[in-house]
């Protein structure tokens, strides 16, 4: 009933970028703290802004990305201590500024002219994560992958985005032979074999992952993601959960989690978990709202089924996921209508 595992797929890749960014950080030498500086001339002005977390603090090293109109990356700028970061001799004209810490994203465009511009970013993460540690800590095991194995993964993410698989699993396959306990690459290779059904590739994958870096959180969501599909709904728990105390902000954590305790008859816990999700979710995602409705349905609870199932339907009305959640509006209308006869003839 939720969307496929080819869709949730891209938007993990999508999310995973961040984590790359990270290495980035530790292996590029900034011309100054907190931005970076265009060599080339002509530009005319400055941009500066910082980023702060939901709890309203400044977040360190967040790695900042001036996209032109097109969506083509100019130059990348790291925030400093105080959130801060400036990218100075921007050209007039009309910018996207993306700012990417973890599995987080969040971005606002902005548009130049001759005066200098300042604007402020906030992520959907805390400043300090509940298990102490750094929000933008980075693995021992990813400080050794050498820099050509993460150019090779940056191509494959950026084919997997745009739905050539076979090229970036030629680039994956690169990076693998580089660096062959690369994690994150391991974890790209897993979700493209999950897109093409190969759940046990997939699954070898995901564990060797983990083996080589067992703080890749992002491998022990897709694992569960995977364990999800394969109804070992105890095993996804308990991957989910260690996914979680590494990466406490990602909302697909909270996502999954709320799909396996569904399964398991648990509504109420999987209602907390999906709050969680659409709280942290970097935008509304529809889905969120079907598998809510689902655990709504489980607690008998039609009017709130049945709303959640308009919310999903107002911004997903075509699919195969959109026609169940029809049937499912008519079935919630048909029970509500008599759950009320039967408590009128009570009266």
């Amino acid at each position: 009933m939720v969307r496929s595992a080819a869709g949730f797929a891209l938007v993990l890749i999508a999310l995973s970028i961040g984590s790359l960014a990270q290495l980035d950080l530790y292996q590029q030498q900034q011309q100054r703290p907190g931005g970076a500086m265009f060599a080339s001339r002509g530009m005319s002005t400055s941009l500066t802004g910082t980023v702060m977390s939901a709890d309203n603090r400044p977040l360190k090293d967040v790695q900042v990305d001036l996209r032109d109109a097109n969506g083509s990356t100019l130059n990348s700028a790291y925030t400093n201590a105080a959130g801060m970061f400036e990218f100075s001799q921007v050209n007039s004209g009309l910018y996207d500024v993306v700012a990417t810490s973890g599995l987080e994203q969040t971005h606002q465009r902005v548009e130049m002219d001759r005066m200098p511009a300042s604007i402020n970013l906030r992520m959907a993460v805390r400043s300090t994560p509940s298990d102490g540690n750094s929000a933008n800590s980075m693995s021992v095991a990813q400080y050794r992958v050498p820099a050509k194995a993460r150019d090779e993964l940056k191509t494959a993410r950026a084919a997997s985005l745009k739905g050539k698989n076979a090229e970036a699993e030629k680039h994956l396959a690169k990076a693998l032979e580089i660096y062959p306990k690369y994690a994150d690459a391991l974890t790209l290779r897993a979700i493209l074999k999950m897109d093409s059904n190969d759940r046990p590739g997939a699954v070898a994958d995901l564990q060797q992952a983990i083996q080589d870096d067992e703080n890749c959180a992002l491998a022990y969501i897709v694992m569960g993601s995977v364990l999800n599909t394969e109804q070992k709904f105890d095993d996804a728990i308990r991957t989910l959960q260690r996914g979680e105390a590494l990466s406490p902000d990602s909302w697909q954590v909270y996502f999954e989690l709320g799909k396996a305790l569904i399964a398991k008859g648990q509504y109420e816990p999987a209602l907390r978990q999906l709050e969680k999700a659409q709280a942290l979710a970097p935008r509304d995602y529809p889905p969120i709202h079907l598998v809510k409705a689902r655990a709504m349905m489980g607690l008998n609870n039609y009017s709130d089924e049945m709303a959640e199932l308009q919310q999903y339907l107002d911004k997903e009305p075509q699919g195969v996921p959109s026609a169940q959640a029809r049937k499912m509006m008519d079935q919630a209308r048909a029970f509500s209508e008599t759950s009320q006869k039967a408590a009128s003839a009570e009266k």
